[in-house]
């Protein structure tokens, strides 16, 4: 999933600022299942794995 520099900003503020710490060019945000890194890439585009890691996890077998 990728956002804009601009609804990223947006997305942070929604969920306020205390849930997230920053490095340069990743956003971490500290969700309830674990942290959610967002990473800078070309063009001013930020994205993050969480949707895909979240699907692998749902269908990965049990042990």
């Amino acid at each position: 999933m990728c956002l804009s520099a601009q609804a990223l900003a947006l997305f942070l503020n929604v969920i306020g600022l205390d849930m997230v710490t920053t490095d340069p060019g990743r956003v971490i945000v500290a969700a309830e299942a674990g942290e959610v890194h967002w990473v800078l890439t070309a063009g001013d585009v930020w994205c993050t794995m969480a949707p895909q890691l979240d699907r692998l996890a749902r269908f990965s077998p049990l042990d």
